[in-house]
C-alpha cells in the first residue's frame, strides 16, 4: 500500500500537478482487529502528512465510512462509530489536527510573501494616503 500511495502522490505532484485526496480507504473490522485497522489508518495518514508537510500533493483522506450510534444497519465492516472505536477516533483527530497546523503554517508563509512583495513595490502599509512619507508641517 505504501508503494501505491507514493506512486500516486508522485504522479499527482509532478505529472498532473494537482492535489490528491485519498478517498474511501479502510480495513474491514470483520476478520481483523482494531489494531490492524489502526495500522492501515496510521500508514495512510503518515504518507499524507509526510507529503503535506513538505508542500506535496497529498491534501487529505476520506475513510469509508463514518457512522453514528443507531446506524448499525449500514455497517459493512468498514464503518467507524467514534464512540465504539476510541483508538481509531484518536488517530482521526490527531491527523486532522496535524493537517490543520500545516495549513496554518503555509497560510502564514503565504501572507509573509505577499507582505514582502508589497513592501518591495514601495507600499509601506501606513494607510495615510501619501505612500507612507512623513510630511512636516
Amino acid at each position: 500500500m505504501n508503494n501505491w500511495l507514493s506512486a500516486h502522490f508522485i504522479d499527482a505532484q509532478y505529472h498532473i500537478k494537482k492535489p490528491i485526496l485519498v478517498a474511501e480507504f479502510g480495513k474491514s473490522f470483520k476478520g481483523s482487529s482494531s489494531y490492524e485497522r489502526d495500522e492501515v489508518f496510521n500508514s495512510v495518514y503518515y504518507k499524507i502528512y509526510a507529503s503535506a508537510k513538505r508542500g506535496g500533493a497529498a491534501s487529505g483522506a476520506l475513510f469509508w465510512q463514518l457512522l453514528t450510534e443507531g446506524m448499525e444497519s449500514f455497517q459493512d465492516g468498514y464503518g467507524i462509530i467514534l464512540g465504539q472505536s476510541s483508538s481509531t477516533a484518536n488517530l482521526i483527530a490527531r491527523q486532522s489536527r496535524k493537517l490543520y497546523l500545516i495549513r496554518k503554517i503555509f497560510a502564514r508563509v503565504a501572507n509573509m510573501r505577499r507582505w514582502q512583495r508589497a513592501r518591495a513595490r514601495g507600499f509601506s502599509g501606513s494607510g495615510g494616503g501619501n505612500g507612507g512619507r512623513y510630511i512636516d508641517d
